[in-house]
């Protein structure tokens, strides 16, 4: 299915052509990171290779810094913030224009947000992590009644179409209500969701329309299963990109992406672990190697009521048995980083002096010993069938024998291991954790019994269950810097002492990126960002 679209007398048509590139050296080709877009709604936006499209043709009040990942102004010149940290006043910046001419107004950030909280338009995750502290988004987004037994069943509450928290004062202003201070509320309206579109552009839209936003790019040709073409928004407010036309292809294989590459097909492909190798070996590919550690973790949930694993001397011994060195250079091709606490690289929090579980084999039988298990121990892990995360547990159970535990990998199919761990009938379960957005709370989610299977775990009885939640909703509300980042560090440090979950290794990507495209092809958050490219 091809679809093509065309910005013509200020309105978004579609219309049936090819468009070609008439100066070839503007023009940057790259391909999808999992395969192709499933939508081009921003409200509805899920998968990685959707929010690349929206990241690149939309933007939203605020933006996120291409390097130090801090929230920065954007369609919003400015804002301020009332005292006690619940209404934030944005400014629009004069001038902005949309893909179709029209001009950007408070209108159509009220529009935006009000489409994002329906929950019959706004189907994307993000948008609950945009407006869930913003006043009115219960009222949005209500809970079905329960149904007692032998009752009939009660009506569903009617969602207003609308979030009271958003209000425009005049043309340029727009007041957000918070329900509770909350700091990272600038950094949550950087995500894909939080993009602001024309007011009454998408009230048709089947997924296939293209957002009209004020982004640096336009969606000019959407051909399903083969490519998406974006041309320069020379309207841009920042100033027109240099690169005037982005082919996104959709190559699903990884392998075949770096073939792409070899061949001067592609400008930016992917490198996945099994070609690593070779790519290192060869001088010209490991030149334009680029390798940037993302914010995740992958970690073991504990079950905290487990006879074994309640025992916080037998998490701390599985914490320090593990050689994460060896599992990233053997099994991740060094495609990562290892975890020996809990906040990754790129987030301010993150303190790479802070590194209590080093690997230490001796500590970890002596504590192994002083749980009662001197002979050793056999620990279980449940995971699901993902090649990559099981070629890591069984790395892992090498190097964890040495200190006396048998390590068994239980893998089943995905759903089950879901179920399984959901009720935490497991005593410890693989996480791959990828933070939403980069702030510090993301991360301590981990620790919170907010969730069934958090809950079903223990992590709300544990001893120091209080002290994390007082220190967690201190730090929440508290202004970006260093005295916020040392709440966060505290719970950490709390968390790694109690071996509350084991951190094992921090992600990291690798792509292939052409030395004739400079600037900042990807940033790092390992996002291509195509406006802050500078053709060599």
């Amino acid at each position: 299915m091809k679809i093509v679209f065309r910005v013509v007398a200020a309105l978004v048509l579609l219309s049936v052509f090819v468009f070609t590139v008439s100066a070839q050296d503007a023009a940057v080709t790259v391909a999808f990171v999992e395969s192709q877009p499933t939508t081009l709604d921003p409200h509805a936006g899920r998968t990685t290779d959707d929010f690349l499209v929206i990241r690149n043709v939309c933007e939203g009040l605020t933006n996120y810094d291409p390097v130090t990942l801090a929230p920065i102004p954007a369609l919003a010149e400015s804002w301020t913030i009332s005292e006690d940290g619940l209404v934030y006043a944005f400014t629009l910046r004069a001038g902005v224009t949309f893909s179709d001419g029209s001009a950007l107004d408070a209108a159509d950030v009220k529009y935006s947000f009000d489409r994002l909280s329906d929950p019959n338009r706004g189907t994307s995750y993000t948008a609950g992590l945009v407006l869930r502290d913003v006043a009115g988004w219960a009222d949005a987004r209500p809970v079905a009644p329960s149904v007692g037994e032998g009752t009939p069943t009660p009506e569903p509450p009617t969602p207003p179409g609308a979030i009271s928290g958003v209000a425009v004062v005049d043309d340029q202003t727009v007041a957000i209500t918070l329900s509770r201070p909350i700091t990272s509320f600038l950094t949550r309206l950087t995500l894909p969701g939080g993009v602001i579109v024309a007011s009454g552009s998408l009230d048709a839209s089947d997924g296939t329309t293209p957002p009209v936003c004020a982004g640096p790019y336009i969606a000019q040709e959407w051909v399903q299963n083969d490519h998406v073409t974006l041309t320069a928004n020379e309207s841009y407010w920042n100033g027109a990109p240099s690169v005037k036309t982005v082919n996104i292809r959709v190559i699903p294989e990884a392998s075949s992406q770096v073939i792409e590459f070899e061949a001067g097909s592609l400008d930016i492909s992917l490198a996945p672990e099994a070609d690593l190798p070779r790519i290192r070996e060869d001088a010209a590919l490991s030149a334009q190697l680029r390798t940037i550690p993302t914010l995740g973790l992958y970690n073991f949930r504990v079950n905290l009521k487990d006879p074994k694993m309640g025992d916080v001397r037998v998490r701390r011994a599985l914490s320090l048995a593990i050689d994460r060195q060896l599992v990233i250079d053997t099994v991740l091709q060094g495609n990562g980083v290892p975890a020996y606490n809990m906040f990754p690289p790129g987030l301010a929090a993150h303190n790479a002096e802070y590194a209590p579980f080093v690997r230490d084999v001796e500590a970890a039988r002596q504590l192994l010993a002083d749980a009662g298990y001197p002979n050793g121990i056999e620990l279980t892990v449940r995971t699901d069938q993902n090649e990559t995360e099981n070629r890591v547990l069984n790395a892992i159970a090498a190097t964890v024998a040495e200190a006396g535990i048998t390590f068994i990998v239980n893998s089943t199919e995905a759903s089950v291991y879901t179920q399984d761990r959901n009720a935490c009938t497991m005593e410890m379960g693989g996480i791959r954790w990828t933070m939403d957005y980069p702030d510090p709370e993301n991360m301590v989610v981990l620790l919170l019994p907010n969730a069934a299977t958090r809950v079903n775990c223990g992590y709300g009885e544990v001893d120091v269950a209080a002290e994390i939640d007082t220190l967690y909703n201190q730090g929440i509300s508290m202004p970006l810097g260093p005295e916020r980042d040392a709440v966060f560090q505290q719970i950490e440090q709390i968390a790694m002492d109690n071996a509350l979950i084991v951190p094992v290794y921090h992600g990291a990507t690798s792509r292939l990126v052409s030395s004739r495209l400079g600037g900042l092809p990807l940033d790092n958050n390992g996002v291509m960002r195509f406006a802050l490219i500078a053709l060599q």
